[in-house]
């Protein structure tokens, strides 16, 4: 069931972010995707794949995993190298909570990436907040099982 509604997160998040995307970026997916594994630590998977925010020269990844054997999830905020912050100190911040629960955050002045953040929620949806320079965004439920 966790993989089915991932699924039509993930699809709807594709809709909701691809009006807002702009050229190619630097990083590839799959760097995004290894960086936010490495960070999380060993057992994670990915629930949501890595997303654009689509601010225009402040390119912004998201990527939610979940470790099935503790009921943890983790989100990390990464900078696309083709960011014109990356690699320079800047404010972004992750931030993740289950729905009625408080936010967990991790805001500051980093130069690749914000996170990782975690929440136990075993069988439950988890929303997320990315925050840059520009603006805050929280999503809609995800990881949903």
């Amino acid at each position: 069931m966790r993989r089915k509604i991932t699924a039509v997160v993930l699809s709807a998040l594709t809709l909701v972010l691809a009006p807002l995307a702009t050229n190619a970026s630097a990083s590839t997916k799959s760097d995004v995707v290894s960086l936010a594994k490495s960070v999380c630590g060993s057992g994670y998977t990915v629930t949501v794949d890595a997303g654009d925010m689509g601010i225009p020269k402040q390119y912004y990844w998201s990527v939610l995993l979940y470790n099935p054997s503790s009921g943890y999830n983790c989100a990390v905020n990464v900078k696309d190298s083709n960011n014109t912050d990356y690699g320079k100190a800047s404010g972004i911040g992750m931030g993740i909570r289950v729905a009625g629960g408080s936010w967990n955050e991790d805001k500051g002045s980093y130069t690749k990436y914000a996170g990782p953040v975690y929440v136990h929620a075993p069988s439950t949806c988890v929303y997320l907040r990315l925050t840059s320079p520009e603006l805050t965004w929280t999503s809609n439920a995800m990881g949903c099982s």
